[in-house]
């Protein structure tokens, strides 16, 4: 096994134990407290080009599930762990062997204490990672995600019918949307109105997807008059880009919010629920004046706005992901979005 280093952007340096072929990577580096959910995390698009770092010492004994996976492909760039390779974990072999065919590297070995300490001092910063003597570079990442070359129809006989705007979805939001007894049109990220209405959909959703909302800026006016046009939810990016389109104001956190459960309050009920989260931006609540939102949902951690409503258009955004774990909190989703589309049907423009 060679060695390897970790050179962040400040110029302070890791050293550990490098597994895959030798090679250089940078990118994005955010960290990932979970004990569980490995397989979801790391093929979530919303990671694509990061380098992720792992807190939990034995994530890699963690059992892969390829079923669980929300893309059809490993999402990140690299992975830092401190566990040790030793050799006789099935589950252990098993990634390594993933990562290597993948040619993601894997760092090992790795004194993440300290490397977290330095990220929440810096806040997620660009770094490299390499074998030996590889140079090092620290591009900026840029993911604008790729949209699909064609319509793609989803459980055609779903009763409901919506049209996802594509941003990167994740395959439990898919599934979700099916198990719901929805129709779902995939529709690439250029789509227009004009194209909307001839697939006449009853609702829109705006997909979760990778990195900053702002790269979709030229598409916000079409953005905004398809969502005034239609019942609409998003989620995640999706959630930022919409709220961005009506002129709220979104900003890079210092650290995001990349876990399973991370505690949010309904301002409606005052409930509090655990959610599925993986961003590294946010809406800011000084930005949402004139943009015609409420707040509708507020992380209890750090009070940033996990949801939001308009108050003049059937449109619900929220930073979380429904993935079939929470029934009380989808249910809150799903009947929000079921009394708009039962209230318009028929009747679907609003500008």
């Amino acid at each position: 096994m060679m060695e390897g280093m970790i050179t962040m952007a400040n110029g302070v340096t890791y050293t550990g134990h490098w597994h895959g072929q030798k090679t250089e990577c940078s990118g994005e580096m955010i960290f990932f407290t979970g004990m569980g959910n490995f397989s979801e995390f790391i093929s979530d698009p919303a990671v694509k080009g990061k380098i992720v770092l792992a807190t939990y010492p034995s994530i890699l004994n963690s059992f892969m599930d390829q079923e669980k996976f929300e893309s059809k492909d490993l999402q990140i760039a690299g992975l830092v762990v401190q566990q040790e390779y030793r050799g006789s974990s099935s589950s252990l072999n098993k990634w390594l062997s993933i990562f290597k065919e993948k040619c993601i590297p894997v760092m090992m070995g790795m004194d993440t204490r300290s490397i977290i300490k330095q990220i929440i001092k810096v806040g997620e910063t660009p770094v490299s990672m390499k074998a030996n003597e590889v140079d090092v570079s620290y591009p900026t990442t840029q993911n604008n995600g790729i949209a699909p070359l064609s319509y793609e129809i989803i459980n055609p006989k779903g009763k409901t019918h919506i049209a996802l705007i594509d941003f990167s979805v994740k395959n439990s939001l898919i599934k979700w949307f099916s198990k719901e007894d929805y129709k779902i049109t995939i529709v690439p990220t250029d789509i227009t109105l004009e194209k909307i209405k001839t697939m006449n959909p009853d609702g829109i959703v705006f997909s979760g997807g990778t990195g900053n909302p702002s790269n979709w800026k030229q598409f916000y006016p079409e953005y905004k008059e398809i969502s005034k046009h239609y019942p609409t939810m998003a989620f995640g990016l999706g959630h930022q880009i919409l709220a961005e389109a009506f002129g709220a104001k979104i900003e890079k956190m210092k650290w995001g919010h990349r876990c399973f459960k991370h505690p949010i309050m309904h301002m409606e009920s005052n409930e509090v629920y655990m959610s599925n989260q993986n961003h590294g931006y946010e809406v800011t609540e000084e930005g949402l004046k004139d943009s015609g939102f409420s707040i509708s949902f507020q992380s209890i951690q750090d009070r940033s706005i996990e949801g939001l409503s308009h108050k003049n258009y059937p449109i619900a955004t929220y930073q979380f992901h429904p993935d079939g774990k929470n029934p009380k909190l989808e249910m809150i989703i799903k009947d929000a979005f079921t009394n708009q589309l039962k209230l318009t049907k028929g009747e679907n423009i609003y500008a």
